[in-house]
């Protein structure tokens, strides 16, 4: 069901690509300067790379790298090769093929992205660990899921939605969706193209299958594969923020972060989050901030020389 779900309604829909999907390309824009990160020289995975245009814009913005995307979704990935008309000498392949045996995609792979997926999934763990063994030993899984302190609302209308109508009756929610107005989507959800709303619709409010996570969870999920998992990002209702700890961390650029001074500070609470267990202090944030989804990067040690300034990973890694 949940496969025939993306056969009919690919995201993003409109593969005459208009710049508008550079989410991927920002992310490694983030690590290069937050963590001086360099993407130069790589093999990149996008596990899950619906209609690719995500990475066919990371390729343009980062030409030195080999890509590979895979998916599923027949339709989609035919739309991936569409799309890739639009960008002449894109160092990037596209093939049909299962996240469940994404040793199909070869390896190794210095780079895996896996976004908005393993939520889907009925054996998440089993993605994660399969993907593992596809890294470089000096590699990273970068994944995105959704969270479950910040879902609330969305829930609520997915409830409400599903209360109106059968599970089959798709055309009638996504109908029933727009009336509501549930087409003001939260950060992250960002509608590029007119094109995009039927399939966000569906994505945010008629999917058959997804989980909701906690850091916790998460780190239960990655704990059998992985050495070290930080959480990098947090998406909020309208926007989103880097992972920041530390109470007197010193950052190489200005942009949003977590900030456990300001939101403890007035209550005098400082002293009391100083003193505790990193995880601990990660549990406060994730209660603080509440966040819709997460950002997560997920390596077995080695990706730390391939930064030159590792203690931003290393100061707010949850294992």
């Amino acid at each position: 069901m949940l496969k025939s779900q993306y056969e009919a309604f690919p995201y993003p829909t409109n593969t005459s690509s208009n710049g508008a999907y550079r989410e991927l390309a920002n992310l490694v824009k983030l690590l290069r300067l937050d963590c001086g990160y360099r993407l130069e020289g790589k093999r990149v995975l996008d596990a899950g790379t619906g209609t690719g245009l995500r990475l066919l814009e990371l390729a343009a913005a980062f030409p030195e790298n080999d890509y590979v995307g895979i998916d599923y979704s027949e339709n989609s990935i035919a739309c991936a090769e569409r799309a890739k008309k639009a960008f002449p000498g894109a160092r990037v392949s596209f093939r049909v093929g299962d996240i469940m045996d994404a040793g199909a995609a070869g390896g190794p792979f210095d780079v895996i992205l896996c976004m908005g997926v393993l939520h889907h999934l009925q054996r998440p763990a089993d993605a994660i660990a399969g993907l593992s063994r596809l890294l470089a030993e000096r590699g990273v899984l970068v994944f995105y899921v959704y969270g479950e302190h910040g879902s609330g609302e969305r829930m609520r209308r997915k409830r409400l939605l599903g209360h109106l109508h059968g599970p089959d009756e798709v055309a009638r929610k996504i109908e029933s969706a727009k009336r509501l107005g549930f087409t003001d989507f939260p950060y992250g959800w960002s509608v590029q193209d007119p094109t995009d709303v039927d399939p966000m619709i569906v994505d945010a409010y008629v999917n058959h299958r997804e989980a909701l996570y906690t850091l916790e969870t998460i780190g239960e999920m990655v704990s059998d594969s992985f050495a070290s998992c930080v959480p990098y990002g947090f998406t909020l209702e309208r926007n989103g923020l880097l992972v920041e700890s530390r109470l007197d961390a010193k950052f190489a650029m200005p942009v949003a972060r977590t900030d456990p001074r300001s939101k403890l500070g007035p209550a005098g609470l400082e002293e009391v989050y100083a003193g505790l267990p990193k995880r601990q202090q990660l549990l406060v944030l994730d209660d603080l901030y509440a966040p819709g989804g997460y950002t997560m990067l997920a390596h077995n040690g080695g990706f730390l020389d391939e930064l030159s300034r590792p203690d931003r990973l290393t100061s707010n890694a949850w294992l």
